[in-house]
C-alpha cells in the first residue's frame, strides 16, 4: 500500500513566488494553500497511526506494511526544514499581519519532521517494527506525536482565521 503526499511537503515550500499587485489577495490564497496542505498532511498521518493502531495478529502484516510505506515515503522529503530557505513563508512573513501564521506553518513542517526522525530512531526495519507493536510502544509513540501533531494544526488553523479577517492592504 502506497503512501503518496508525504514526500510532497516540500514541494509547496519551495516553490518560487513571483509577487503580484494584489499582495494582499496573493498572501491569503498561499495562506489557503499551506493551511489546506497542513490539514491534508494531518488527516494522511493520524490515518496511517490509526491503522497502525489496531493491530491484531490477523491484520498486523497490513499495519507493518502501512507504517513502513510511511517510512519510505518520509525517505523522500529532506530530514532539515530551514524555514528561512522557503519562499513562500518568506514572502508571507514580510507581510506583518501574515508572519504569525508564516511561523505556525514552519512549526508544523517541523513536527511532521519530527515523525521522520522517530520512525528513523525507533522503527529501523520491519522487525523493529513487529517489536514495537507488540510492546505496544508503537500506540505509545503515535499518541503522542498525535497529541502534537494536533496542536500545531490547531495553531496553524487559529493563525489562518486571523489572516483570513483582514480587510484591506497599505
Amino acid at each position: 500500500m502506497e503512501i503518496s503526499g508525504i514526500s510532497t511537503l516540500s514541494t509547496i515550500l519551495m516553490r518560487p513566488i513571483e509577487a503580484r499587485s494584489d499582495a494582499l489577495a496573493q498572501r491569503r490564497e498561499l495562506a489557503a494553500e499551506l493551511q489546506e496542505n497542513c490539514q491534508k498532511l494531518t488527516v494522511l498521518l493520524k490515518s496511517t497511526f490509526r491503522i497502525a493502531s489496531q493491530v491484531s495478529e490477523i491484520d498486523s502484516g497490513a499495519s507493518e506494511k502501512k507504517i513502513m510505506s510511511l517510512m519510505d515515503d518520509f525517505k523522500n522529503v529532506d530530514s532539515i526544514f530551514l524555514e528561512d530557505e522557503s519562499s513562500i513563508l518568506l514572502y508571507l512573513a514580510i507581510d506583518w499581519r501574515f508572519k504569525d501564521f508564516a511561523k505556525s506553518c514552519a512549526d508544523f513542517y517541523k513536527s511532521a519532521l519530527n515523525l521522520k526522525q522517530l520512525l528513523n530512531e525507533n522503527i529501523p526495519d520491519s522487525t523493529a517494527l513487529k517489536a514495537l507493536s507488540k510492546e505496544e510502544g508503537l500506540l505509545k509513540l503515535a499518541g503522542a506525536w498525535q497529541g502534537e501533531l494536533e496542536a500545531m494544526l490547531e495553531r496553524v488553523n487559529q493563525e489562518y482565521m486571523k489572516v483570513m479577517v483582514i480587510k484591506f492592504s497599505w
